[in-house]
């Protein structure tokens, strides 16, 4: 039986800068399960986001174009529905947390107003009212009547204190974890199949940061949510994720379980992150970095975007893109030091 909620194929997607055409993602592939946290990780500019929009179709168009792949929705490719289709998939199987809540929330306008324009719209794409049943077809006060109602309830889901007061306060009267909190529960708002979680804990405190990242682990096992958690952050990976997967330079290049990925990285990039994060053992300045720059996508690097950076590098690496290899049935790594076959295989 296939348990998959998401597969994106072969995802390719390029802008048209001033400079030339930046190929931002070449090739990505990735699969979500149903009920799975996945950690979707690189470092800054090596694409997740940019895989994380074309999911929903938010890249902006012009300048950014999709030219090859698919989006796979439960068998449904995303990317082949028309305007009403995708509309219908954003507000009935998605919810979006994005990065910065300073800019996700309307400052202009209450949490109430904000939280009810969240529930009425994705309760009228999913045919259903806010809050209970009702004979005849709700007026539009009642039916703002009841997602105040269900406001109040979500704001309470969230962990937000004393919700049906704060719920008539305003974006600038809540803490960055708090307005975090709100963008959590206006994404749960439709109660979604798939959570799509960017950052989530971007520029708040260690201590607020780990409360958000229980909150959404506890929401998503709550509510069965398949979560695609993106970030740069190794350490959270470990806590909250069932499997893992590597980005680099808009491919992804190591698929594993997350102690699996830990206990025996593949990749020489995985290898090198890996000894790039402090440990208890760490001393000053005993931390490794990887050498080089990140390629750049205008013009990169011909077969492993990799190569000029890895000390393991053989000259097909130069000129031919790495297939997929599998150390394990659930731990695949795209790598020529693992190829299958016999004229590169190095490590079978």
């Amino acid at each position: 039986m296939n348990d998959s909620l998401l597969e994106i194929r072969d995802l390719h997607l390029e802008f048209h800068t001033f400079e030339g055409v930046a190929k931002v993602l070449a090739g990505v592939n990735l699969q979500l399960r149903r009920g799975e946290f996945l950690g979707l990780v690189g470092e800054t500019g090596c694409g997740k986001s940019m895989t994380a929009l074309a999911i929903p179709r938010l890249i902006p168009i012009p300048p950014g174009r999709i030219t090859r792949g698919e989006v796979i929705f439960e068998g449904k490719d995303l990317l082949q529905l028309n305007d009403k289709g995708i509309e219908s998939f954003r507000a009935r199987e998605l919810g979006y947390v994005f990065q910065d809540p300073v800019t996700n929330l309307n400052p202009m306008f209450s949490i109430r107003e904000q939280l009810i324009d969240a529930v009425v719209y994705q309760s009228d794409a999913n045919g259903r009212k806010p809050a209970g049943q009702r004979r005849r077809p709700a007026s539009s006060r009642q039916k703002r009547r009841d997602a105040f109602q269900r406001s109040i309830e979500l704001l309470h889901m969230v962990g937000i204190p004393d919700a049906d007061r704060r719920i008539h306060d305003y974006p600038h009267q809540f803490s960055g974890g708090m307005r975090q909190r709100v963008l959590i529960a206006m994404a749960l708002a439709g109660e979604p199949k798939l959570l799509i979680a960017d950052e989530p804990t971007t520029a708040l405190d260690v201590t607020i940061q780990a409360q958000i990242l229980r909150l959404i682990q506890e929401l998503g096992r709550k509510m069965g949510l398949s979560v695609l958690l993106i970030t740069h952050n190794l350490g959270v990976v470990a806590k909250i994720c069932d499997r893992v997967a590597v980005m680099y330079s808009g491919r992804v290049i190591e698929t594993a379980p997350v102690r699996d990925l830990f206990n025996q990285p593949l990749h020489p990039y995985t290898q090198g992150l890996l000894k790039a994060l402090p440990h208890a053992q760490s001393e000053r300045g005993g931390l490794e970095g990887i050498p080089g720059h990140i390629p750049d996508l205008i013009s990169p690097p011909a077969g492993c975007r990799f190569h000029p950076r890895c000390a393991h590098v053989m000259d097909h690496c130069r000129e031919v893109v790495p297939p997929v290899s599998r150390k394990t049935a659930e731990h695949h790594v795209f790598c020529h030091l693992f190829d299958e076959t016999e004229e590169y295989g190095h490590a079978r």
